[in-house]
């Protein structure tokens, strides 16, 4: 399993905040190449990824068209991986989205897949939540509470994007490992396939999901989804069914508003933690404290709520990657 080759495939676009995290955390975690496809970013996030390809295992390269019918995202990307890059298993995930693991690292998990004759696994996604991000801090160092149990709207709340609880507490589904010579076909948004041989099964990765990171890179989204579907007038309504809503509540002056419900007062965290609806997962903010010499990554104007928050639930339940 040694000369496996692990391949990250993904797809930025405008995320010029988090994108050298993400880029940095895989590399960490054993990705050998990370192969990724710019939607169309003019935030800086092609500067930072030309910068990664000079001198480390990265490539990228310009979507080179947006019309879903004309061209499968998920089919070329695996294709340049396998092809080109002479990929054995190859990952899934947004760019805001970090792979961690409860234990094994990621060669020994893969490795263990194989001896079992798995080659498709399930990627849990967790989103993160937390205090509201300070000026100036990145999501990565402020949101430490990760949201285990999570509701599954209704078909009916979809339709009338009436929530039952914020976005950030709904159920969006997993994303996916897989052997690249066992794919057939994927689904829409890469969160399952069809495989050729072998069997789907789960493992000790997951992921970490930094959804709500800022209200001005939300509205970035929002305007990007919005000329996405513009471009692509064949998706159903459902397709992007929440970003339709937030493109709605932008319109409307209300997307503010529900950005703020993303977040949890320290009272409410240690609610949530209590009763197993959350829990304190500091692996992404331990290792940018460790890796870059910053301050502690809890010290700071959101201190005080995370150590209300491992007061009131200590043992703080953690995940670490090593």
């Amino acid at each position: 399993m040694s000369s496996c080759k692990i391949v990250l495939i993904t797809m930025p676009y405008d995320q010029a905040d988090i994108v050298e995290d993400f880029l940095d955390w895989h590399l960490h975690l054993g990705i050998d190449l990370i192969l990724a496809l710019d939607g169309g970013s003019t935030d800086g996030t092609r500067d930072i990824l030309t910068r990664y390809a000079r001198t480390k295992p990265v490539v990228w390269f310009a979507l080179p068209e947006r019309d879903m019918t004309k061209y499968s995202i998920a089919d070329e990307l695996t294709a340049v991986a396998r092809d080109r890059y002479a990929a054995d298993w190859i990952l899934y995930v947004d760019v805001d989205e970090f792979v961690c693991t409860h234990g094994k690292d990621l060669r020994t998990v893969l490795a263990d897949s194989d001896r079992d004759g798995i080659t498709l696994l399930d990627l849990p996604r967790r989103t993160m939540t937390g205090p509201p991000i300070p000026a100036g801090r990145r999501a990565t160092e402020v949101l430490t509470l990760r949201i285990d149990r999570t509701v599954v709207p209704t078909p009916e709340e979809q339709i009338s994007w009436d929530l039952p609880v914020p976005f950030a507490f709904l159920e969006v589904g997993g994303h996916i490992a897989f052997r690249a010579a066992a794919i057939g076909s994927f689904a829409m948004g890469m969160h399952s396939a069809t495989l050729a041989w072998g069997t789907t099964g789960t493992s000790d990765l997951y992921i970490l999901h930094y959804a709500i990171r800022g209200y001005e890179e939300l509205r970035q989204k929002v305007r990007n989804t919005e000329k996405w579907l513009e471009d692509n007038p064949h998706l159903s309504a459902g397709w992007g069914w929440h970003w339709r809503r937030w493109i709605q509540l932008e319109k409307t002056g209300r997307l503010r508003e529900d950005y703020d419900h993303q977040f949890v007062s320290a009272a409410r965290a240690t609610e949530l933690v209590a009763d197993g609806t959350c829990a304190v997962d500091t692996t992404i903010a331990d290792w940018l404290a460790d890796r870059k010499a910053r301050p502690a990554a809890r010290p700071g104007p959101w201190s005080g709520w995370f150590q209300q928050v491992v007061r009131a639930v200590r043992p703080a339940r953690r995940s670490a990657t090593h």
